[in-house]
């Protein structure tokens, strides 16, 4: 079993905390809570107010779990699927470069294919108030912040194993977005 400081672990919380309190995060959460709680602590009497905290905790909890299912799926596919394609990085390489190139002549206007300018959509309406509906916000939101944290994050993440150091330029580019 690997050994982990306690210096590794405050400096990975202290990351997340930053992280948390970023501009990009931080104003999402009052959205979010309301929507999970369904109500404003404001709106509940006196005697209510244990049971409206008790159902938010438990609200919140799902919140987590669905936020917690899509870093744990794409943790786990991703390294497997990285594993899986290791042999063919050269093919994959000129693949990529074609796709760039591809959308760089979208982008421009010189390339229009039909099936780029579509747009699909879930109208799903879920209800506040509803464990599905915060385990599902949950999903959403990971998915939506997946893109700008997960990069940094894994890069901060593999300082705490003992035998690899957090480069430089992890640090350096850890306020930029």
């Amino acid at each position: 079993m690997m050994e982990t400081s306690i210096a590794s672990i405050a400096a990975v919380f202290a990351a997340g905390t930053i992280s948390f309190l970023s501009p990009c995060v931080l104003p999402l959460v009052p959205a979010y809570v309301s929507y999970i709680a369904g109500q404003s602590m404001a709106d509940s009497t006196a005697s209510r107010a244990l049971i409206v905290r008790v159902q938010a905790l438990g609200l919140s909890a799902c919140f987590v779990l669905g936020f917690a299912t899509i870093f744990i799926i794409l943790g786990a596919s991703a390294t497997t699927l990285g594993q899986a394609l290791i042999s063919y990085r050269y093919e994959l390489n000129l693949i990529g470069g074609v796709v760039v190139i591809g959308f760089g002549l979208f982008a421009t206007g010189l390339l229009r294919p039909s099936w780029l300018r579509r747009d699909f959509r879930f109208d799903v309406v879920l209800p506040g108030r509803r464990p599905v509906a915060a385990y599902v916000l949950g999903m959403a939101f990971a998915f939506g912040w997946t893109d700008r944290k997960s990069t940094r994050s894994s890069r901060l993440a593999g300082s705490v194993e003992p035998s690899r150091s957090l480069p430089a330029e992890s640090w350096l580019s850890w306020g930029q977005p």
